[in-house]
């Protein structure tokens, strides 16, 4: 593990679940829901994270705080249907704690597993801007972003979001054997195929 430095988490869940057809934060998933587990796989590894919440935000808020209490701050993009990830990523760096890098970790990728974020906090230094978590050439989730581009992220104001800010940095990749990194939920073929695959977290 990496004790010089103190990580975050940003962690979006204010999306509709539109291709999903049901509300995927919510879902179960082994004893828990989705956004439990998502979440509950990143706790041991940071010292502060922000949940961006939007529809059904209530309901959310009282699974999350049930089950974390204050280790996570909670807020609310209020423009969720009409903004894209990028607005629930800046609302969320505004809540956030003070740390050296964040991770950024979709609410719906409960499959990452300890290793993930073991490998990605080792590999951290000042010099990266951005870490990703590589299997069979392909970068998944969640990206280790460097606390420096923050400021770069909260003024963005132009197209493509995310992609085009973390695009033009110092980027390194970290070979993972863990196709949980490349596992999100958008649709219910996924949700059927991922059920009852349950992680040790």
């Amino acid at each position: 593990m990496n004790e010089k430095y103190r990580f975050g988490a940003v962690i979006p869940a204010a999306g509709l679940s539109s291709r999903m057809g049901a509300f995927k934060p919510l879902l179960p998933y082994g004893d828990s829901t989705i956004i439990e587990t998502s979440v509950g796989s990143a706790i041991p590894y940071i010292a502060t994270a922000s949940v961006i919440v939007g529809y059904r935000g209530n309901e959310v808020t009282d699974v999350l705080k049930k089950r974390f209490g204050d280790r996570l701050t909670i807020v609310t993009n209020p423009d969720y249907a009409s903004t894209d990830m990028l607005r629930s990523v800046q609302l969320g760096l505004r809540a956030m704690g003070e740390c050296d890098a964040f991770f950024l970790l979709p609410a719906d990728m409960p499959l990452i597993a300890p290793s993930v974020y073991e490998a990605l906090i080792s590999s951290f230094n000042s010099a990266c801007d951005v870490i990703y978590p590589v299997i069979d050439g392909r970068r998944g989730h969640p990206p280790l972003i460097n606390a420096r581009l923050i400021e770069p992220i909260l003024e963005y104001k132009g197209d493509g979001g995310l992609r085009v800010i973390l695009g033009d940095r110092r980027i390194k990749e970290v070979a993972i054997n863990d196709r949980g990194i490349l596992t999100d939920i958008d649709t219910s073929e996924d949700y059927s195929m991922i059920k009852n695959i349950i992680t040790d977290h």
